[in-house]
C-alpha cells in the first residue's frame, strides 16, 4: 500500500471509531440524565465512563482531521481543515465537520468551568452535543466515500435509532415525572427529515459529483480536487457523476489491475475510490516488456453510464498524461495519472482530471 493509501485508510478509520465514541458519549450522557444505575453499576462508574469516551472520542478525530490534512491527493492546507468554508473540495461538507469538532472541543473543555458559569449553563451549554451529533453525521453522510455501503448504513442508522430511542425515554418519561411530549415530536421529525434526506442524496448514485459542485467560486487547485471549474449555476444538476464529464475538476485515489493478451497489448481496468467510476486504459503491444504510451486508448465510465473517451499522450515528470472528451458535454480535459505496480499486476496511484 502507497504512503497516500494508508493516510486515507486511516482517515476513514479514524473518522468512522470517532463518530461511534461519539455516539456511545452521547448515549451514555443521556444515561446519566435518564439516572439509571443500579448498587453494583454507580453513577460515578458511568460518569467517569463518559469522561473517557468522550476524551478517546476526541484523540480519534485528531487523526482523523490530521490523516486527512497531510493526504496527498487532496492536498488540503492547514486553514482548509481548521476553518470552516475554506476547503476547496466539498465545502459545505468538510465545513459541518470542522463545526462539529469545534463544537466537541468546546463541549468537553466545559467541565472545567463549570464552578464557574453554574450548574444550570453548564447544562443548556452542553446540549451542543446533540448539534455535535447531528453535525458529525451529515458530514459522514455528505463527505465520506462509504456512505453508501451496507456496514456505513448500518452504522449510521444504529446510531440514529440509539440517541433517538434515549431523547425520546428522556423526554417521556414515567407517571410522576415532568413529560417533553414536544422534544419527542422534534426528535421523530428530525429523523423523519434527516432519513429522507439521505435516501435522496448521499445514498443516491452521482452524489460525489453532487457534492462537490462549484458554488460560484475559485478555479480548479492544480493537482487537487476542487469545487469547479464549471460556470453552471449552483442550483443546475450535474450531468454526470464523473467529474470531466459533468464539468468539474477533480482527484483521487485509482486500484486497479494490469492483465496481458496473448497478442502482446495490456489492459489497465481500475477504479476511482470516491466516486466508482472506472477506468480503463488499453495500452498497444510494447517492446522489452514495457508499456507502449503512443496508440494506447482510455475510457472513464461513471456509474450512470456515461463516458469520457480519449488517447494517452505521453509522460510528463513520471505521470501518465491523457486527453479526455466527454460524451455527453463534449467538454475536453487533461487527466494526469502516477501509477505504482506491486509486481503481481495490481496497480494503485493517483487520478486527476483539469479543463482544458
Amino acid at each position: 500500500m502507497t504512503t497516500s493509501g494508508l493516510t486515507w485508510e486511516i482517515a476513514r478509520a479514524g473518522g468512522f471509531v470517532a463518530y461511534g465514541l461519539l455516539t456511545a458519549s452521547v448515549a451514555i450522557g443521556l444515561v446519566l440524565s435518564l439516572k439509571w444505575r443500579s448498587p453494583r453499576w454507580t453513577r460515578f462508574i458511568t460518569n467517569e465512563l463518559h469522561r473517557f469516551v468522550t476524551l478517546l472520542a476526541l484523540v480519534f478525530v485528531v487523526i482523523h482531521t490530521l490523516m486527512v490534512a497531510i493526504d496527498p491527493f487532496i492536498r488540503f492546507t492547514p486553514a482548509e481543515v481548521l476553518v470552516p468554508f475554506l476547503s476547496h473540495y466539498r465545502p459545505l461538507w468538510i465545513a459541518l465537520g470542522i463545526v462539529a469538532m469545534d463544537l466537541f472541543i468546546a463541549v468537553y473543555v466545559s467541565e472545567w468551568v463549570r464552578p464557574h458559569v453554574g450548574y444550570r449553563w453548564w447544562r443548556r451549554f452542553h446540549y451542543l452535543s446533540f448539534a455535535v451529533f447531528i453535525l458529525a453525521l451529515v458530514h459522514g453522510l455528505g463527505t465520506g466515500s462509504d456512505a453508501r455501503t451496507p456496514w456505513a448504513i448500518g452504522v449510521y442508522a444504529a446510531s440514529v435509532v440509539v440517541v433517538a430511542a434515549l431523547i425520546s425515554v428522556r423526554a417521556l418519561p414515567g407517571p410522576g415525572e415532568r413529560a417533553h411530549p414536544i422534544i419527542a415530536v422534534v426528535t421523530v421529525l428530525v429523523v423523519v427529515a434527516g432519513g429522507l434526506w439521505a435516501w435522496n442524496g448521499p445514498l443516491q448514485p452521482g452524489w460525489n459529483a453532487i457534492a462537490n459542485e462549484d458554488r460560484g467560486s475559485g478555479s480548479a487547485s492544480a493537482g487537487g480536487p476542487s469545487p469547479g471549474a464549471s460556470s453552471a449555476p449552483a442550483s443546475a444538476p450535474p450531468q454526470s457523476s464523473t467529474p470531466p464529464v459533468s464539468g468539474q475538476a477533480f482527484s483521487d485515489a485509482i486500484s486497479g489491475q494490469l492483465v496481458q493478451a496473448d497478442d502482446g497489448s495490456v489492459t489497465l481496468t481500475a477504479t476511482l475510490k470516491s466516486s466508482r467510476d472506472r477506468l480503463t486504459i488499453r495500452f498497444p503491444s510494447g517492446q522489452g516488456g514495457q508499456l507502449a504510451i503512443d496508440g494506447a486508448t482510455l475510457s472513464l465510465q461513471a456509474p450512470n453510464g456515461d463516458t469520457c473517451g480519449g488517447d494517452l499522450r505521453g509522460l510528463d515528470n513520471n505521470q501518465i498524461v491523457a486527453a479526455c472528451q466527454g460524451a455527453s458535454s463534449g467538454a475536453n480535459w487533461v487527466l494526469r495519472m502516477t501509477l505504482t505496480a506491486d509486481g503481481t499486476g495490481l496497480i494503485q496511484g493517483s487520478f486527476a482530471a483539469d479543463p482544458q
